[in-house]
């Protein structure tokens, strides 16, 4: 059978830290080049990559697993000042069934910083349209894949508790500017970015009673937009600088490439002021300068920092995903049955081509000895060997598709293939002996003994 697979690389807030997950992330401007480099090689199909705050992975159907996994591990080495082999202590590797579990468990929240939550669906979705966007990245396999995941997603938000809620990011920032504060009434914010996560962030802070939320974006427009649609109030990224010592809570979810938010920008900007500043950095790359959080009054956290406050709500949530964790469980079972049996496809047409091959030569063989047959007869013997030949391959082929989804049938699938080559090859159809059929051999196992028995067999 090919030892074409599904394969991913990848590495997570699990694995890696955000100092590294912002050095390896591939935003849009750069994805482009990260794929094409990639697909260079012969080794891989088509490849996918998925790339947030929180993981970048590279999904790769590949024709050669480990030659795929050494360009995925340069691919990531080469955003790093590492050798393959340090970045690689960072990373996890996945083949086939346990690559499209993962997927499936990422697409549903699952795999996430916050269980359940709901804008990685997006995420996955806007990866696969990406690669859909570039030359010959993603083929019948991975669009399938990524297909099946989005409706895994979505399945998991419709079908489970998990769906329930407000479980994000943004929703676990906020609930730590809570637990700094101790309450928000009363409390003013300024939500830098409004894009996906700056929106759920500003839903958020609103619905814990904070009334004056300013917001600042790259267009003025977009802020204005946004207000109009949820509320606070609109100020271009140039007023930031003359009103951020007026609030209480900063929360930055730009997709800059450098800091927006730097140390001598805010010290010059708070001035003199002893307030508390608490600072939420939810974007990656990260949009505060690190040296922020040792001025005077700021408590700056990044998202690596949630992991400590989502910690225990997290175990309860964890115990709600149950459900979901076997939803996603079948649908990748689903799945991976079948891309084995698009797999075995050629082997079961091979055994089809052997086996006409056989009634054919068989047909012809004694139609020779039926010279009075009319023409009639002939096709009705012709339709009875069809009907016998589909009625015997039938349970073959039932079988040789659930084999499929079996790890522990490869080896035998691969020797029926080689067989079935090899009876192509020499075209001739094999007669079995009644000690093949039976599936029993000489009861001594010696070559005479074998011999004398065709040869009975054959008397």
């Amino acid at each position: 059978m090919d030892d074409a697979t599904i394969a991913l690389v990848g590495l997570s807030h699990h694995t890696a830290p955000i100092e590294l997950r912002e050095r390896v992330y591939v935003d849009a401007t750069s994805v482009r080049d990260t794929v094409r480099e990639v697909m260079a090689s012969t080794a891989i199909h088509e490849c996918v990559v998925l790339s947030t705050c929180n993981r970048t992975e590279f999904y790769l159907h590949a024709a050669d697993p480990a030659s795929a996994e050494a360009v995925a591990i340069d691919a990531f080495a080469a955003r790093t000042d590492m050798g393959p082999g340090e970045v690689e202590a960072f990373l996890y590797h996945l083949h086939g069934h346990d690559a499209v579990l993962h997927l499936f468990r990422v697409a549903g929240g699952l795999d996430s910083l916050v269980i359940g939550e709901a804008e990685i669906l997006g995420q996955v979705g806007d990866a696969y349209e990406m690669g859909l966007s570039l030359p010959d990245s993603v083929g019948p396999v991975l669009h399938r894949l990524f297909q099946s995941a989005q409706a895994v997603g979505g399945a998991v938000r419709s079908e489970t508790s998990l769906g329930r809620g407000a479980a994000s990011i943004p929703s676990a920032a906020v609930r730590l500017a809570a637990k700094v504060f101790g309450s928000l009434e009363g409390k003013s914010a300024m939500v830098v970015g409004a894009g996906e996560m700056g929106i759920t962030t500003l839903r958020c802070l609103l619905s814990e009673g904070i009334s004056d939320v300013l917001v600042a974006n790259r267009t003025l427009d977009r802020a204005r937009e946004t207000v109009a649609q949820i509320g606070g109030r609109a100020i271009s990224l140039e007023d930031v600088w003359g009103t951020i010592s007026d609030v209480d809570i900063l929360v930055t979810s730009t997709s800059a490439a450098e800091p927006v938010v730097t140390h001598d920008g805010l010290e010059s900007s708070r001035g003199q002021t002893g307030s508390p500043l608490v600072v939420l950095d939810i974007a990656l790359p990260r949009d505060v300068e690190p040296g922020v959080g040792g001025l005077p009054g700021v408590f700056l956290y990044n998202i690596d920092d949630l992991q400590k406050v989502v910690g225990a709500t997290e175990e309860a949530r964890r115990a709600e995903a149950a459900p979901a964790e076997t939803l996603v469980a079948d649908h990748a079972t689903r799945f991976w049955r079948w891309y084995r049996s698009r797999e075995v496809g050629p082997l079961i047409r091979g055994l089809r081509a052997h086996g006409e091959a056989i009634r054919l030569a068989e047909l012809e063989r004694l139609l020779v000895g039926l010279d009075g047959l009319s023409e009639s007869d002939r096709e009705r013997i012709e339709a009875a060997t069809r009907r016998l030949l589909n009625k015997l391959l039938h349970p073959s082929t039932v079988a040789l598709r659930q084999a499929a989804a079996d790890p522990n049938a490869i080896g035998f699938l691969d020797r029926l293939g080689a067989e079935l080559r090899l009876a192509a090859g020499s075209g001739q159809s094999q007669e079995a002996t009644e000690d093949e059929i039976e599936g029993s051999g000489p009861a001594d196992g010696s070559a005479d003994a074998e011999s004398e028995e065709t040869n009975e067999a054959r008397g």
